[in-house]
């Protein structure tokens, strides 16, 4: 099984010159820099491709490393972590865990049956599964109902 990691996505501004703005990605949460202010979105899990595993890098913080034991780079490509393995001159883009797709499948059940269940469309379940839509507060409650699990586990 493939292992999943938190990465956060950070948006930060220079303040020494307020125009330059950038986002990146870490394996940390923003820890603040005297001459930035920035966030964090409060982490992501994704999944890391066969072979890849986080580790502790020499200075002591999170790194990926690849098959090879190599230190692999994350950066953001299209608002998207990218994980970069410059010793096997590749690039991964990392799939979202997709929480809620796992808790129906476990639950036993299809799509269309969820969606009858919660009384909406399988279109909105679907959107839903693949992060591109997130459910209200109420709704998770009623999906961790069906699905028999809390709604921190959809976090």
């Amino acid at each position: 099984m493939n292992e999943i990691i938190t990465v956060y996505k950070i948006h930060c501004v220079s303040l020494r010159d307020p125009s330059r703005e950038r986002e990146n990605c870490s394996l940390l949460p923003w820890g603040g820099d005297p001459d930035w202010r920035g966030r964090d979105d409060g982490g992501r899990e994704y999944v890391l491709p066969g072979g890849y595993a986080q580790g502790r890098s020499p200075d002591g913080g999170p790194a990926v490393f690849g098959p090879e034991g190599n230190s692999c780079e994350l950066m953001l490509h299209n608002g998207c972590p990218l994980l970069i393995d410059r010793e096997k001159q590749m690039a991964h883009l990392l799939e979202p865990v997709r929480k809620i797709a796992t808790y129906r499948h476990l639950a036993g059940l299809s799509r269309e049956a969820l969606a009858q269940k919660l009384g909406v469309s399988q279109k909105e379940v679907f959107e839903w599964e693949n992060l591109e839509k997130e459910p209200d507060e109420n709704t998770l409650r009623r999906l961790a109902e069906a699905l028999g699990c809390k709604i921190s586990d959809f976090r």
